[in-house]
């Protein structure tokens, strides 16, 4: 993914920043993009976050989400989203 010039080792990330544009999925240099949705409890709601998601070009199939605790250091959907990333 190609890296903002306002942005490099040691710089954070910036609330507001826009992600890149989406590129046509049948062309080969087409980025994966992925994406993960975390609440803590049962009686949270992810339907913002993955609103969010989709807005931004991330197909359904591609976003992970679960409800867990950040205590729990095991989080299926996460590990799943990575094993996804790396292939």
């Amino acid at each position: 993914m190609p890296t903002p010039a306002d942005r490099g080792p040691g710089r954070p990330w910036r609330p507001g920043t826009p992600p890149s544009a989406p590129i046509g999925p049948d062309l080969p240099s087409a980025d994966i993009r992925i994406g993960y949705a975390r609440c803590s409890t049962l009686g949270q709601d992810l339907d913002s976050q993955l609103d969010a998601l989709s807005k931004h070009g991330i197909p359904r199939d591609k976003i992970f989400s679960e409800k867990i605790s950040t205590r729990v250091r095991v989080r299926p959907r996460f590990e799943e989203a990575l094993r996804t990333a790396r292939r």
